[in-house]
């Protein structure tokens, strides 16, 4: 990339913090952060090459940016979308249920499970070794939406053995946001179900060790300044009461 035209002729041994400093002053303040990791990953290969014994961006500073308030999906919205999947697309709903309602990562534990990780009767959903992003096995209480949802995908005929997810990658994709579409929803935030079961989790239970644990994060400090008052009580309840449609 012709990117620091200065710096092309130079040795890495010979590039300094001073060198680099006045280069990154002229990044914005997003894009600085970047390119210095970048350079950071850059210069450690250079060390384990045996180019240079330091790495100079370690003498630079990073810019301190405040956390990204967390966004939710309204408990609305995520009636609509299941009640979509119910009528429209029955694969795809067990991957909305525990997505929203067991805060499961969708990619890299969701998609990878397998029905007999689900137990309905002792109201938990075991994530792997083999599944977890942590490498490490935990458990998650099933809410009594999530047991009725999955009973109602059953009772229409939803398969309950062998992998949860059956669409591959670029299927699940095209399935959620055609979900998404047919209910109006055109904003989708990052890491929206997620957020949104951590969030609504907290505002009822209030219970920030125990969701730390279930959701499988490594840190209290950054679970509570992500989710601490992410949504109200009165929005958790009504996602919390998210049901089936009776009669269907």
């Amino acid at each position: 990339m012709n990117r620091f035209p200065s710096l092309h002729d130079r040795l890495v041994s010979g590039i300094s913090h001073r060198d680099l400093e006045p280069l990154l002053n002229e990044i914005s303040l997003g894009g600085r952060n970047l390119q210095m990791r970048h350079l950071r990953a850059f210069f450690n290969h250079g060390i384990k090459r045996g180019y240079l014994t330091d790495n100079p961006i370690s003498r630079l500073d990073f810019v301190e940016s405040l956390p990204k308030e967390v966004e939710v999906i309204p408990p609305e919205g995520v009636a609509r979308m299941l009640e979509a999947a119910l009528t429209n697309d029955l694969d795809l709903l067990p991957y909305l249920v525990l997505g929203f309602f067991c805060g499961i990562r969708p990619v890299g534990e969701l998609n990878l499970l397998q029905w007999s990780d689900v137990d309905l009767q002792g109201q938990s959903v075991t994530i792997r070794y083999a599944v977890s992003k942590t490498k490490r096995r935990r458990f998650i209480e099933i809410s009594e939406n999530t047991i009725a949802w999955l009973e109602t995908y059953r009772q229409h005929g939803g398969r309950c053995e062998g992998p949860i997810v059956t669409y591959d990658e670029n299927a699940l994709r095209r399935q959620r946001e055609q979900n998404r579409a047919a209910v109006g929803i055109t904003h989708w935030p990052n890491s929206a179900m997620r957020h949104s079961y951590c969030s609504y989790w907290l505002a009822m239970h209030k219970d920030i060790n125990k969701l730390v644990l279930q959701s499988g994060h490594t840190s209290v400090d950054t679970m509570w300044r992500h989710y601490h008052r992410g949504t109200t009580e009165a929005e958790a309840k009504k996602f919390w009461a998210i049901m089936p449609p009776s009669g269907r």
